[in-house]
């Protein structure tokens, strides 16, 4: 009898600690949202009002927009078992939230973000799917040091060859460097130094970590700074302290919670540092670039394709045997119509590329698509320590914010970051990740 009483009395506990847990990333997510509205009506719209972040709040609209908000996280996925989950929240913070600010601050159209909305709960819902379980592969340690090792040697031969090997940590340089690399028009570098900077590096740098392999962390640490000072591209540099960033955060009780605090002090402190000594880089770089520019861009996607003919992946590599119907492709042809830049680039997300090519059917079937994507994610990380995971698929996720699906998954390094996960040791690492001490359910 005091055995039940005691087995009951555990239970109500855990159900009380479970609630709290998810009351208290609630109360983060949307200390966040407050904060980005904040940073949006005092800092990005009278600063940036020019490129077309115009205020013209709607108070319904604002409203409706922390409704939605409420409804996607009573119903998106709280356990942190799954990494499949840590992508989803990934998306969800950078992606679907700033779409609220956006849709609320300058107005944009309601049939759209609602339509938005319905694409995370298909995704939500389709991620109830059984996850499949696959046989590990013999010599699968050869298999991924010999795919480290060999990417490694060519990006390294490449930069050589093309760039000569210097370290560069000047950020205002950036767009000289970037033309200046566009410019060698290196083979294949559009995707060997893509996949090495964003899947390989950041995968075999939390391996590594995990390891306690100091002197191949500090290989990784150069590569990545080298890759960086050659192509003028920021997030190869901010990559690996993303990832071990995410790393510390995925070990915590609350890691949804720490997810959305760290978004917060990263937008006061962009916030603060243009109130107090008039700098806009923080601001700039994360509430601007990283956050808001790609949830504007999906805007302006729908804004344009649903007046004008869908592209139905002809601008695609899967659409070559269709008539593209427009005289500029997609990301040129909306920066030319929006912003009289037809030589800027302006790429949109998942969301808006689902719209561009199918309209809302689009949606629906992207979000399933997406769904099916993030169960292969589970399959091939089964067994697999969540840190090295979570570093695995961090950076396809950010990706998704401001790339087509077909593009990340292809060409943008998430397949070869589910081979690698695949190939990946099952249970054998130090720390192997724990579930009963990171979760967060309803």
């Amino acid at each position: 009898m005091n055995t039940e009483k005691q087995e009951q009395s555990k239970k109500e506990k855990s159900n009380l600690q479970i609630k709290k847990s998810t009351i208290l990333a609630f109360l983060c997510l949307i200390l966040f949202r407050v904060v980005l509205d904040l940073s949006y009506y005092f800092v990005i719209s009278p600063v940036w009002g020019y490129a077309r972040f115009t205020l013209d709040l709607n108070n319904l609209k604002l409203v409706e927009s922390y409704l939605l908000f409420i409804i996607i996280f009573i119903l998106m996925p709280k356990s942190a078992k799954k990494l499949s989950n840590i992508m989803v929240w990934l998306l969800i913070l950078l992606a679907y939230i700033p779409m609220l600010t956006i849709f609320a601050f300058m107005n944009e159209a309601r049939t759209y973000m609602y339509a938005v909305t319905g694409f995370w709960m298909i995704v939500f819902l389709f991620l109830h799917m059984p996850t499949v379980s696959l046989a590990p592969l013999k010599q699968s340690k050869i298999i991924r040091y010999s795919i480290f090792i060999c990417l490694g040697i060519i990006v390294l031969l490449l930069i050589y060859k093309y760039l000569g090997l210097s370290f560069s940590f000047d950020f205002t340089k950036v767009y000289d460097i970037r033309r200046e690399y566009v410019g060698t028009g290196i083979p294949l570098a559009g995707y060997l130094f893509s996949w090495m900077a964003k899947i390989v590096n950041p995968l075999f740098f939390a391996l590594f970590i995990m390891k306690r392999k100091w002197l191949l962390v500090a290989v990784i640490v150069v590569l990545q700074v080298l890759l960086f000072s050659a192509t003028g591209e920021k997030i190869y540099f901010l990559a690996l302290p993303v990832i071990l960033a995410l790393m510390w955060i995925i070990k915590r009780k609350n890691p949804l919670a720490f997810m959305g605090m760290g978004l917060v002090a990263i937008v006061i402190i962009g916030m603060l540092s243009y109130w107090l000594i008039d700098d806009l880089h923080m601001s700039s770089l994360f509430a601007r670039r990283t956050l808001l520019i790609p949830a504007q861009l999906s805007f302006f996607y729908y804004d344009f394709f649903s007046k004008n003919e869908l592209v139905l992946l002809s601008s695609s590599r899967l659409g070559f045997f269709l008539d593209y119907p427009y005289h500029l492709n997609p990301p040129h042809l909306i920066a030319e119509v929006y912003f009289n830049l037809p030589q800027m680039g302006s790429n949109t997300g998942v969301v808006g590329d689902a719209y561009m090519n199918f309209g809302f059917i689009g949606l629906a079937l992207y979000g399933m698509l997406l769904a099916i994507i993030l169960k292969l994610v589970d399959t091939c990380s089964k067994g697999v320590d969540f840190r090295v995971g979570v570093a695995a698929i961090a950076m396809p996720a950010i990706g998704l914010t401001n790339g087509p699906l077909t593009t990340v998954f292809l060409t943008g390094g998430l397949f070869l970051a589910l081979i690698i996960l695949y190939l990946l040791p099952k249970k054998g690492l130090t720390g192997v990740y724990d579930e009963g001490n990171s979760i967060l359910a309803m």
